[in-house]
């Protein structure tokens, strides 16, 4: 018992002294921390929000809603793209949601363009039951669908869908 009660002890002084140092080390600003090196697609921190992701150059103007060919969807179960510019869309808010202003079954139709699918009236959290208005996991548009658009692919893509693969059509 005096064994774990002398290890718990000194265990608690490492730690206390350690941090201890390192706070007063920190109050002096005597701490140097090495710069890390930012890798990848991003060339910044995640801390730094949305900077430096591709930006989408349209050659005239950007797409308008509805006088668009949609791109095929790479697989069977992919979301559609978004064939139109999201600019003012953006960002999607519990309180706004401007794609809902077309794509609503009850607007769509009207409007010429996409509705919603039915599925994205079940609600996965309560065990697939039908609601009335738009799902909460379905709310936020952009979580799955993405703007279409012609870039130069930062990261190459190799994607061969399955009918690919096989030969088929």
């Amino acid at each position: 018992m005096k064994k774990i009660a002398l290890i718990s002890a000194a265990t608690a002084l490492l730690l206390l002294t350690g941090c201890n140092q390192k706070m007063t080390s920190a109050n002096n600003n005597t701490v140097s921390e090495k710069p890390v090196k930012i890798t990848g697609i991003r060339k910044a921190g995640l801390e730094k929000d949305s900077q430096n992701l591709p930006v989408v150059q349209y050659n005239n103007q950007p797409p308008i809603p509805g006088k668009v060919k949609l791109y095929k969807t790479s697989y069977v179960t992919a979301p559609p793209m978004i064939p139109h510019s999201i600019k003012g869309m953006v960002p999607i808010t519990v309180h706004n949601n401007m794609c809902l202003n077309c794509h609503l079954p009850q607007n769509a139709k009207a409007l010429g363009v996409t509705p919603m699918p039915p599925d994205h009236f079940v609600d996965n959290f309560e065990n697939g039951k039908h609601v009335r208005r738009v799902a909460g996991s379905r709310y936020f548009c952009t979580t799955c669908h993405a703007p279409q658009a012609k870039l130069n692919p930062v990261v190459e893509n190799r994607f061969e869908s399955m009918k690919a693969s096989v030969g088929m059509k």
